[in-house]
């Protein structure tokens, strides 16, 4: 699709449509999930700017210093390291001759221009922990385990997973719940031998999760997607959506033919 060998479809054909004709990048009405203090940035006059410094140097500081981190310490320690790098990037700019205060406006435009997706990560996460605190993920669990199949398992264990990862938003949050379950259910119609069936019930959750991770409106990746890009959340997900559901079709379809065998 991204070559043009296959042709793009639904609102994303609309979108690319849009934006080729029109020169329209957001839907008229959109809400782009970036302040206007990011788009309104302007580089300073009179200064020379180096991709390398400006840059790559502040990512390289933070894989740095978070493998460092992790061999030292065994933790990644992701705000330290995001620290260094802002503090690292804003004395690089300092050198190059950018006054002080412009340094500074520009540090809090850039926090205000990421506050949108911040608060909706926040409600994202209460969301989670509100599902988490009812129980939604084990009540669906308990509901379909009794008549679960070794035919149907892996094809299930797709659709429960996914389900949950989509109405939860996380994918290593649903593989904790998931594995635990389905894993023993596959060795139970196994005879306790690492079977096919396992291996397939494995595959499985763990496509199943990042498949409806992938989808879900309340994931941090969908959330951090559409602020990349600036794009209005919900179209992200709306024009994202049709591709990641055929593909989760044929998925389901494959599982199950590879269930049949069992």
């Amino acid at each position: 699709i991204a070559s043009g060998i296959l042709p793009d479809f639904g609102p994303m054909r609309v979108a690319e449509e849009r934006a080729m004709k029109e020169g329209k990048l957001v839907r008229d009405g959109a809400q782009p999930l970036m302040g206007d203090e990011l788009t309104s940035i302007d580089p300073f006059p009179g200064i020379k700017t180096s991709l390398f410094w400006n840059f790559l140097f502040p990512v390289l500081l933070v894989i740095g210093f978070a493998l460092i981190s992790v061999f030292l310490t065994g933790s990644a320690r992701p705000m330290e390291s995001f620290l260094l790098a802002s503090v690292m990037a804003a004395t690089v700019m300092r050198v190059q001759g950018v006054p002080l205060f412009e340094i500074t406006n520009t540090a809090m435009a850039g926090i205000k221009g990421i506050m949108p997706a911040v608060i909706i990560l926040a409600f994202a996460y209460a969301l989670n922990d509100l599902s988490a605190a009812l129980n939604t993920a084990q009540y669906i669990i308990s509901v379909t385990e009794s008549w679960l199949t070794p035919s149907v398992l892996p094809m299930l264990a797709f659709l429960i997973t996914g389900f949950v990862a989509f109405s939860t938003g996380t994918s290593w949050g649903t593989y904790a719940i998931m594995i635990p379950i389905a894993v023993p259910l596959a060795f139970s119609f196994s005879g306790n031998e690492l079977d096919t069936v396992v291996y397939a019930t494995i595959a499985a959750v763990s496509g199943g999760g990042v498949f409806g991770d992938h989808c879900s409106p309340l994931s941090d990746t969908s959330i951090l997607a559409s602020t990349g890009a600036a794009s209005d959340h919900i179209d992200h997900v709306k024009t994202q959506l049709p591709y990641a559901a055929i593909i989760g079709g044929i998925s389901v379809l494959l599982y199950l033919l590879v269930g049949s065998a069992f």
